[in-house]
């Protein structure tokens, strides 16, 4: 370790996680029928390539990486340890890996819906295990966590660079993937660890990453026009590319370090969607009757997820 990391390292864990800091939302508490969470996506990515109509905030994340994330919301929450209101459709590892017993039901997409031609749980996959979640437990909240647009990146020179294979290796194993981090660094080499190297150009990784952003999206306005209620859709934490993110941190970030709360890490977007055509329940029967989709527009509707694969 060279002088110059050992002191960012220093400051990093002596003095800048001490510093006070705005408190985040337990987005457990928030009001929401289904909540999409897209993995690592920063509030000014997601502001700038977003066309899935609705109302656009912004939160403060628990966590600046996915681990803190979820243990900060669901472990640590202080007035629940248990959420069996809701389902959990996880292509993160992480999810099984250190909440398996706290919802009602977790789906693992990272496992049986892994690609190993693209090392990673491609969107499609999410949206098809998210309808059948759906339509199983239509009384539950859900919770549908893509992976994207975390590298590996799905499509140009970046693909399969950065894959998560190896920690999904552990978490199948049913070991513990923060205590081997603690033992051994790192389970995979990441794109953003290449890029810390240099042995990665910052434009192409920004642009491979606006990519995955743009792919996922595409995928999350098919899900969000079947989803009944409030869907909201935000991110665990954001990403960094080798900026220095503000004054009292002047070092330059990669990636999505934990416990690193600056803004571009722990901003996230909050997207609100209320889909009231598609909304149920006893108690607002008289509005299903009334807001329902037309044979014309169901018919749109079920002609683009089956061209997606979606449907049959």
């Amino acid at each position: 370790m060279d002088v110059w990391t050992w002191w960012r390292c220093l400051y990093r864990d002596r003095i800048f996680r001490h510093l006070p800091k705005r408190k985040g939302i337990y987005v457990i508490d928030e009001p929401w029928d289904s909540l999409i969470i897209l993995d690592a996506c920063r509030y000014d990515a997601f502001k700038e390539l977003n066309t899935i109509d609705g109302k656009l905030e912004r939160r403060i994340s628990r966590g600046s990486d996915s681990t803190e994330f979820l243990l900060e919301n669901f472990a640590r929450h202080p007035e629940r340890n248990s959420f069996g209101d809701v389902v959990y459709v996880a292509g993160n590892p992480y999810v099984s890996a250190l909440l398996r017993d706290k919802f009602y039901r977790v789906y693992s997409v990272w496992d049986h819906g892994w690609d190993d031609d693209l090392q990673t749980v491609p969107p499609c996959n999410v949206v098809s295990e998210a309808l059948k979640v759906r339509t199983n437990h239509p009384e539950k909240r859900m919770i549908i966590h893509f992976m994207q647009p975390h590298f590996p990146a799905l499509t140009g020179k970046l693909a399969r660079q950065g894959g998560g294979t190896r920690t999904r290796r552990v978490v199948q194993k049913g070991m513990n993937p923060l205590e081997m981090v603690k033992r051994e660094g790192d389970l995979d080499i990441t794109v953003e660890t290449l890029l810390e190297r240099g042995e990665l150009d910052r434009r192409d990784v920004t642009f491979a990453y606006k990519e995955n952003l743009r792919i996922v999206l595409f995928h999350v306005a098919i899900l969000v026009a079947m989803l009944p209620g409030r869907t909201v859709v935000t991110s665990d934490h954001g990403e960094v590319f080798g900026e220095r993110p503000g004054i009292l941190y002047p070092f330059k970030v990669f990636g999505h370090p934990a416990k690193l709360h600056v803004e571009p890490l722990v901003v996230v977007p909050w997207l609100i969607v209320d889909n009231e055509r598609l909304r149920t329940g006893p108690a607002e029967e008289k509005e299903t009757k009334k807001y329902t989709y037309s044979e014309e527009e169901e018919e749109k509707i079920k002609d683009r997820l089956r061209k997606l694969g979606y449907m049959r």
